[in-house]
């Protein structure tokens, strides 16, 4: 019963909420930056794989590039929690893949830490649990804050103790333990990641088309059973002719399915002209696209040969993808007797002041500051000393947050109807569909939640 709703998750992207309140300035730069924000992954952005690798401060024979990137390595705008990181449309699975790489993707979150003054200080997540298609992994030291092993392009998300920084930049990045072996003079020991390096006419590359990072908020229950679940075709426009015939303009019918840049094809290895070809195609949202049209590892041997796609191997691996569902999907979901934590926010101000714990400050007795969930806010800032004050309308676990960080439905977000459900296809891009939000108080401290959850095109 894969489309049952139980317990809903929302994936909140807050680098997209701070650039849309009126800080682009700290998203600017290269690989990405806003072209990677508000959930918009139809269009990879692509990065070229460079010759001259950059080399690490531990040994020459190591070496990084960086890939995508949202922020900037200066201070950050304020401090906030995050909990998930998510990797909309990307073709990482050729990368973690290869023998070229040493099999790994890294991520780093860097932030603003006061004790030293770093403003690139890098947070290494902790216990790292895999949603979808990550195969995340923690390294363990500070060299990374966490590395993912996409099996397959498409999407990779996953999840972390939740921690909180003035995060500055979020990147991915690639690396090589013997980078000058494998960009010899000759050429690319790997052909198939030549086509990722080469500035050729197919303008081939390393691409990714959204990069999401935030806290997940979990309601606290399943909604109630009277929900209603709907499948709208809205994208189609018909109308009657003087004849009393029906026309149908199809404007789209379904969610734009996504750009991928995928290689295909054989390999000779003794013929260095015979690659992979390069070839863009389209597939729908959320599914994962083999790295390979044959399905098979990437470690080049000579059962490869001339490998194409045509033939029993074509209908098996192509002519039936990318004809995914239609319609977009809308949930309209109520949540009877939810409690005040769970609805609202403890405290909507930006800062804990003037409810600091330390002397002379705390003017106030400990009944007067507000708690959420019995959490003092005052209590915010501990466990992360290296800090500036938190925030605490985004560091607050209610749907309020969720409200709040999405301009009431202005701003995507992921939805997903069953938190514990991981199949690509219950995930989707979502919004609000009305932009006031209307709670109804039915007991002490309790509230009764309606809202309609729309997937966009």
């Amino acid at each position: 019963m894969g489309k049952q709703v139980k317990t809903p998750r929302f994936y909140v992207d807050i680098p997209t909420f701070l650039h849309a309140v009126g800080y682009p300035e700290y998203f600017t730069g290269s690989n990405g930056q806003a072209e990677l924000l508000y959930m918009n992954p139809s269009n990879q952005y692509v990065s070229q794989l460079r010759e001259q690798w950059a080399p690490s401060e531990n040994t020459e024979s190591f070496g990084y590039q960086e890939l995508h990137r949202i922020g900037r390595n200066t201070f950050g705008r304020t401090a906030y929690p995050i909990n998930f990181c998510a990797y909309l449309n990307h073709n990482y699975g050729y990368l973690s893949s290869s023998n070229m790489m040493d099999g790994w993707v890294s991520i780093y979150a860097k932030r603003f830490d006061i004790s030293s003054g770093n403003t690139g200080k890098v947070q290494v997540f902790q216990n790292t649990k895999n949603i979808l298609n990550s195969g995340v992994n923690n390294n363990g030291g500070t060299e990374g804050s966490a590395t993912i092993k996409p099996e397959w392009n498409g999407t990779s998300i996953f999840s972390f103790d939740e921690v909180v920084g003035v995060w500055n930049s979020f990147n991915t990045t690639i690396t090589s333990s013997h980078p000058s072996s494998a960009f010899p003079e000759g050429g690319f020991t790997d052909n198939r990641l030549r086509r990722f390096y080469e500035n050729n006419e197919d303008n081939a590359g390393i691409g990714l088309g959204s990069m999401v990072i935030g806290k997940y908020w979990d309601a606290p229950n399943s909604p109630d059973l009277e929900l209603t679940m709907s499948r709208r075709f809205d994208g189609i426009k018909k109308q009657k002719t003087i004849g009393g015939k029906t026309l149908a303009n199809i404007y789209y019918d379904g969610p734009t399915e996504w750009s991928q840049n995928r290689l295909e094809g054989g390999i000779d290895l003794e013929d260095p002209e015979s690659d992979y070809a390069f070839n863009i195609h389209k597939y729908p949202p959320f599914e994962l696209d083999s790295a390979l049209p044959s399905g098979r590892g990437l470690n080049a041997s000579e059962e490869w040969g001339e490998y194409v796609e045509k033939g029993k191997e074509y209908y098996r691996y192509r002519a039936k993808s990318g004809l995914g569902r239609k319609g977009l999907r809308s949930w309209n979901l109520t949540f009877s007797y939810i409690s005040e934590d769970d609805m609202w926010m403890a405290y909507e101000g930006s800062s804990v002041a003037p409810f600091r714990p330390q002397e002379p400050f705390n003017v106030y007795t400990e009944s007067d500051v507000p708690q959420d969930d019995g959490t003092y806010i005052s209590s915010f800032d501990n466990g992360h000393p290296d800090e500036s004050d938190t925030n605490p309308m985004l560091s607050d676990n209610s749907f309020n947050f969720v409200w709040n960080c999405t301009l009431g439905g202005t701003l995507p977000f992921i939805f997903q109807p069953d938190k514990d459900n991981n199949n690509p296809d219950q995930f989707s891009i979502c919004t609000f569909r009305q932009n006031t939000l209307s709670v109804k108080q039915v007991a002490y401290n309790t509230y009764t939640l309606s809202v309609t959850i729309d997937e966009v095109a």
